[in-house]
C-alpha cells in the first residue's frame, strides 16, 4: 500500500509535466500575511507555527468539506473527516482534545456552552463561504482567552469583490446520493459593499456504525442548510462598519454505537450574527466586534429527547500602537457571557479579560512578542496567563522560534450546572506549552524547511467520576515533532510532512499512554499543479500509524481497549475552467485505494467515492 502512494505521486507529476511547458507561473512566492498578532503580520513577523490554507487552495478543493481540508494540514487530524459523510468530527490539534482547540469565525469565538468540553461542530460551516482558514498552533490564551490552550483556527468568510454585482454558484453531485446546491452574490457601490450566501447540502450517506456479519445497517444521511449576509459601509475614510449574520441548520440520523444500528436524530440550529467596526488614523487603529452564537441542539434516541440550548455573546475591543520605530504595543478588552438552558435549567457565567501584548524589533534580527492577560470568570475567580515568544532571524533565510506559553480552559456551563454531576466548585484547566524551532526558506526559490518540538502540560483537568461528577484531577502531557518541507516551483506545489506525538496521563503518580485514535507517527503528501492554464489537479496521501481506542463491551459490560490499524488514504481532484473562468467543471475521487480503514472503532467508513459538479463565476 505504501508503495502504491509513492508510485501515485510519481505518475501524477509525471503524466502533467508535457502539458507544462507553456503555463505561466500562477503560485505566488511572496509572503503570508496572516493575523496570529490579531494584526496584519508578516511570516517573517510571525512568533507561532502557522498553517495559512489561502483561497487558491480552498479553490483547488471544490468538492471538500472544511472538515475534510482541515484533515490534509501538518499537525491536524480532524477524526470522522473521512468516516460517515454525517458522523461528528473531533478537532485533534498537535494531538489535544477537541476541548482544547478555539475555533473562531472571522477572528472571533463561536464555542457552544452545552457542548461537549464546549466543543463546535465543523459540520454546521460551508466551506463555500470561505476565504481562508489560519491556524495557528500552541497556546492562544492570552489574545483569545478561554479554550485556545493547543491553539485556534480561524476560519475567514469571504469579502466582497469589486463591481456591482457578482454572481457565484455550485452545482455538485456524488457518491451515497450526495447533493451540493449553491448561490451567492455580493458586490460594492460607493460606500457600502455586501455579500450574500445560501447553500444546501444533502446526502443518504452511508451506514455510521460498523455492520456485524450478516447484518444490514441503514444509511445514516444529513441535509445542512447554510445562509450568510453581510453588509460593509465606510462613510468616511478610515472607518468601516460590518454587520453580518450566518445560519445553519443541520438534520442528521446517527447510530447507537459501535456495531449497533439505530434510527436516532441529530438537529442543530446556528445563529451567529453582530458587527465589527475598524477606525484607523496614522499609526493608531481600533478596532470592536460585538457577536452573539446562539446553539441549540436536538438527540431523539430510545432514551428520549435531550435538548440542550446555549449562547455565547462576546465584545472585543483592541487598538495598536505603532508610533515607536521598533515597537508595536496592542491593549484590548473582552467580554464574554456564556448561557446555557436544558430541562428547567438556565444558568450563565460572564469572563471579563483586558490584555495586553508588545512586539519588540531590534537591528539586528532579535524580535519578540510578549503578553499578559487577566481572566476574572463569575463562578471561580481570576487567574493570569501570559506569553513569551522571541523570534531570531539569522539572516533573511535562516529563522529560529521559540515560546513559552500558558493558556487556560474555564469550566462550561453543562459542567458547572448541568443535569449530571455538576460541579460549581470546579476550577479551570491550566496549561503550560513550550515551542522551539527552526524555519528555512531559500531566498530565491520556493523551496522551505521546518523543524518544530513542542511540550504541553495541562493541569487540574476535568474528568467525570460516575459517583461524585465532575472533578479536578490528573495532569496531561505531551509532546512532539512537526516536519514540513515545501518546494513551489512554475506552476506546481508540493509539500510532505511528518509528526511524531506522545502523550501521557497522570493519575495517583502513575503515567498511562491515553492518545485515544491519534497515531504516535503520521505523514502526508500534498501536490497540486497548473496544468494548462485551464486545467489543474491536486493529489492528498496520507499514512496514519497504528493507535488505540477504547469502546463499551456488551459482553463484559466495560470500556475495553483496542489497537487500530494503520492505513494509507490517496485523494485526488480536478478541475478545468470554461468560458474564460466563468464556467468550472470539477470531480473528485476520494480513497483512490479503496482502502479498508477504521477511525473509530465499530464504525465504518467508505470505500473508494466521487463527486463531481460545476460551478459558475459572474
Amino acid at each position: 500500500m505504501k508503495y502504491s502512494f509513492t508510485i501515485l505521486i510519481t505518475v501524477f507529476l509525471a503524466a502533467t509535466q508535457m502539458a507544462n511547458a507553456q503555463v505561466a507561473d500562477t503560485l505566488d512566492l511572496g509572503e503570508f500575511v496572516i493575523t496570529a498578532s490579531k494584526t496584519p503580520t508578516t511570516e517573517r513577523e510571525t512568533t507561532k507555527p502557522v498553517t495559512v490554507i489561502d483561497r487558491v487552495e480552498i479553490e483547488q478543493h471544490p468538492g471538500a468539506s472544511v472538515s475534510e481540508l482541515l484533515n490534509e494540514q501538518n499537525g491536524l487530524m480532524i477524526n470522522g473527516a473521512i468516516s460517515s459523510p454525517g458522523k461528528d468530527k473531533s478537532v485533534y490539534l498537535r494531538g489535544a482534545a477537541t476541548q482544547y482547540t478555539l475555533i473562531l469565525i472571522d477572528g472571533f469565538p463561536v464555542t457552544d456552552p452545552s457542548g461537549e468540553g464546549g466543543a463546535f461542530d465543523l459540520r454546521l460551516i460551508s466551506l463555500d463561504n470561505v476565504e481562508r482558514i489560519e491556524i495557528v498552533k500552541g497556546s492562544m490564551s492570552t489574545l483569545y482567552g478561554s479554550d485556545a490552550i493547543a491553539g485556534v483556527i480561524n476560519i475567514i468568510t469571504k469579502k466582497p469583490e469589486k463591481g456591482t454585482l457578482n454572481l457565484n454558484a455550485k452545482a455538485a453531485y456524488g457518491s451515497f446520493n450526495t447533493n451540493e446546491l449553491m448561490l451567492a452574490a455580493n458586490g460594492s457601490a460607493g460606500i457600502t459593499s455586501y455579500k450574500l450566501n445560501v447553500s444546501r447540502d444533502f446526502t443518504e450517506g452511508i451506514t455510521e456504525a460498523e455492520p456485524t456479519e450478516g447484518a444490514d445497517f441503514g444509511a445514516d444521511g444529513y441535509e445542512r442548510i447554510y445562509t450568510s449576509a453581510e453588509i460593509n459601509v465606510e462613510p468616511v475614510k478610515n472607518f468601516n462598519f460590518a454587520p453580518f449574520v450566518n445560519y445553519s441548520t443541520y438534520d442528521g440520523d446517527y447510530d447507537a454505537g459501535a456495531f449497533s444500528d439505530a434510527d436516532n436524530r441529530y438537529e442543530a440550529n446556528l445563529l451567529n450574527t453582530g458587527a465589527r467596526f475598524q477606525f484607523k488614523t496614522g499609526d493608531f487603529e481600533l478596532r470592536q466586534a460585538s457577536t452573539f452564537t446562539q446553539t441549540e441542539r436536538k438527540f431523539t434516541d430510545d432514551f428520549g429527547v435531550f435538548n440542550p440550548k446555549a449562547n455565547l455573546f462576546n465584545s472585543d475591543v483592541f487598538a495598536t500602537y505603532n508610533r515607536f520605530k521598533k515597537i508595536r504595543l496592542l491593549a484590548g478588552f473582552n467580554y464574554q457571557n456564556l448561557g446555557f438552558e436544558l430541562e428547567g435549567i438556565d444558568e450563565a457565567s460572564q469572563i471579563v479579560s483586558p490584555y495586553v501584548t508588545a512586539f519588540l524589533e531590534s537591528s539586528f534580527g532579535l524580535n519578540a512578542e510578549l503578553g499578559l492577560r487577566l481572566n476574572d470568570h463569575s463562578e471561580y475567580g481570576s487567574n493570569w496567563t501570559f506569553n513569551i515568544a522571541p523570534v531570531f532571524n539569522i539572516n533573511d533565510e535562516v529563522k529560529l522560534l521559540a515560546s513559552v506559553s500558558s493558556g487556560f480552559k474555564a469550566p462550561t456551563l453543562n459542567e458547572l450546572f448541568g443535569p449530571f454531576g455538576a460541579n460549581v466548585d470546579l476550577e479551570p484547566q491550566k496549561s503550560l506549552t513550550l515551542d522551539g524551532g527552526i524555519k528555512y526558506r531559500h531566498s530565491s526559490s520556493g523551496f522551505r524547511i521546518s523543524a518544530i518540538y513542542f511540550q504541553r502540560q495541562i493541569e487540574d483537568l476535568i474528568s467525570y467520576d460516575s459517583n461524585i461528577g465532575y472533578i479536578n484531577v490528573n495532569e496531561q502531557h505531551d509532546s512532539g515533532i512537526e516536519v514540513e518541507t515545501e518546494y513551489i516551483w512554475p506552476n506546481t506545489r508540493a509539500q510532505v510532512y511528518y509528526n511524531y506525538l506522545d502523550g501521557a496521563i497522570t493519575q495517583n503518580g502513575e503515567e498511562t499512554d491515553n492518545l485515544i485514535r491519534r497515531p504516535d507517527h503520521a505523514f502526508g503528501v500534498n501536490v497540486s499543479r497548473q496544468i494548462t492554464p485551464e486545467w489543474s489537479a491536486n493529489l492528498h496521501g496520507k499514512y496514519v500509524g497504528e493507535r488505540e481506542d477504547i469502546y463499551f463491551s456488551t459482553d463484559t459490560f466495560q470500556n475495553e481497549s483496542t489497537t487500530l490499524d494503520a492505513y494509507v488514504l490517496v485523494n485526488i481532484g480536478t478541475k478545468y475552467e470554461l468560458l474564460d473562468g466563468m464556467l468550472t467543471l470539477f470531480a473528485d475521487v476520494n480513497n483512490l485505494l479503496n482502502t479498508d480503514y477504521t477511525e473509530v472503532y465499530g464504525f465504518n467508513t467508505p470505500g473508494i467515492h466521487f463527486k463531481g459538479g460545476l460551478q459558475f463565476n459572474y
